[in-house]
């Protein structure tokens, strides 16, 4: 239970870094209701995973547009509304469908509403994750793009898993990214998840992207498409007014998703 309790304040403090830019012990041990030391052990963790940077009684944000965080952290960030982008990229899901998911947690959460749908479909994906949640599911077909395992993602990349995706067509790929920038594209921290991601889109005759709304006006290392390769973007806040017009512009139908 406290390993649990620790992951889930780490998260929040990291979606407070990731608003603010810094963060102060003081603060953030008053906030959880914790021991200062409990608070600096925080940061010394997320300082390792390359998260932010420790300075004199707190922290700044790591400004490296590689950083990637942990599955298990990524998964429990903003859960609610990567749910509600979930539930309704289920609900356009057709019996007999064919669809690449990627490792995102969003994806990982489309493959928990698939399992209840008991909707017949063949999914093919590169994530340890939706493997685990649906390998005793009897409706899905699984195939699993296997390759080099990267642990922090709980994913497959490489060349032995780029062959597996290019060897189908499929009705629909759902994918996610680290960051959408307006001049830059939808982008991602890992070159090899970018490849990855890549292909997926390629590979699919309708291309969804599913990103909560922490993703906008972010940067990351490597750009995965620009707008106009997007068929559907689905996110669980209502957009800006220069996001709605940018992806309008680029013929992606949005659909939020915060009901």
């Amino acid at each position: 239970m406290k390993l649990v309790l620790a992951i889930v304040r780490r998260q929040k403090i990291v979606d407070i870094i990731q608003d603010k830019k810094k963060v102060l012990v003081q603060e953030l041990a008053t906030n959880f209701s914790v021991t200062e030391e409990t608070i600096r052990r925080d940061l010394e963790k997320l300082e390792e995973q390359g998260i932010l940077k420790r300075t004199y009684g707190g922290a700044i944000i790591n400004q490296g547009t590689n950083v990637d965080m942990p599955a298990d952290m990524r998964e429990i960030s903003n859960k609610e509304g990567k749910m509600k982008i979930a539930e309704q990229v289920s609900q356009i899901i057709q019996e007999g469908d064919t669809l690449m998911l990627d490792s995102s947690s969003t994806a990982f959460y489309v493959a928990k509403c698939i399992k209840r749908s008991k909707k017949r479909v063949t999914i093919i994906t590169n994530s340890l994750k939706v493997l685990i949640e649906l390998q005793d599911t009897r409706d899905v077909n699984l195939i699993l793009a296997g390759g080099t395992f990267r642990d922090s993602a709980k994913s497959f990349v490489g060349k032995w898993s780029e062959s597996v995706i290019q060897n189908y067509f499929v009705n629909k790929a759902i994918i996610c990214c680290k960051g959408m920038d307006i001049n830059r594209g939808v982008m991602d921290s890992n070159e090899q998840e970018a490849e990855v991601k890549k292909l997926m889109a390629r590979s699919a005759d309708k291309v969804f992207l599913v990103v909560d709304s922490m993703k906008f006006d972010r940067s990351s290392f490597v750009n995965i498409m620009d707008f106009d390769e997007i068929d559907y973007l689905y996110t669980d806040e209502p957009l800006s007014k220069k996001w709605d017009k940018v992806l309008r512009d680029n013929d992606v139908k949005v659909n939020i998703c915060n009901e």
